[in-house]
């Protein structure tokens, strides 16, 4: 049971990685000698980005503005924006969630894919967002010395954190995740949608406030 339970996991959510891809291929198609038609254009459906129940969640889950943002832990624009946005859930904690999407694209000095593996499984201990943060502070360097001290820092069980990071699990999500990145055609990093809608997002605190429209 437990064997087929973790064939499950691998599977069904490549499955529907595939189906969404095929969704934005069919919005996307356009025949090459479309026949005439008088009748009024309908508006195209926004694209609905999959959530998946490990995404971990910054701010209050029942907010009413949700942000979708593709990040890298060795991204230095990552670490700013995320800086940015701490300070934005500190000022607005019941107003705004940002479901965190891993996209490693880092490869020297360190590749990321292990950080946002320690990262799944620090979600797991409910300490994401203490993790991340303590990673990105120290982003220089994100060896696995440097990861097992943010772990620890961050106070994850190591026991726990082991048996997470074997089972595979962390690695599978990761790879769901990036499948999705190349589903949605991402490009860079950090990038972040706003009702499934791709954005130039801002730098400051201020921008946010100005976009979101949010006042205390």
């Amino acid at each position: 049971m437990l064997k087929t339970r973790h064939i499950l996991f691998i599977f069904l959510p490549a499955v529907i990685i595939a189906a969404f891809a095929l969704f934005i291929r069919l919005l996307q198609y356009e025949p090459l000698f479309p026949k005439e038609d008088n009748t009024v254009a309908e508006e195209p459906q926004a694209l609905q980005i999959p959530i998946f129940p490990d995404d971990p969640i910054l701010g209050d889950k029942k907010a009413g503005v949700t942000l979708i943002a593709f990040e890298d832990l060795g991204c230095a624009g990552c670490a700013e924006q995320h800086a940015v946005f701490q300070d934005l859930l500190e000022k607005y904690p019941k107003k705004l969630k940002i479901i965190w999407k891993p996209l490693p694209v880092t490869i020297i000095p360190y590749p990321s894919g292990r950080a946002h593996e320690y990262a799944y499984c620090a979600n797991k201990q409910d300490s994401f967002g203490e993790f991340i943060s303590l990673v990105f502070a120290n982003q220089i360097d994100i060896s696995p010395d440097a990861l097992n001290a943010s772990a620890n820092e961050a106070g994850l069980d190591p026991e726990d954190l082991k048996t997470c990071l074997e089972s595979g699990e962390a690695a599978a999500y990761t790879k769901m995740t990036e499948e999705l990145g190349r589903a949605l055609n991402i490009q860079s990093v950090p990038t972040i949608f706003l009702e499934n809608i791709q954005i130039d997002h801002p730098r400051t605190i201020e921008g946010w406030e100005t976009l979101l429209q949010l006042t205390q």
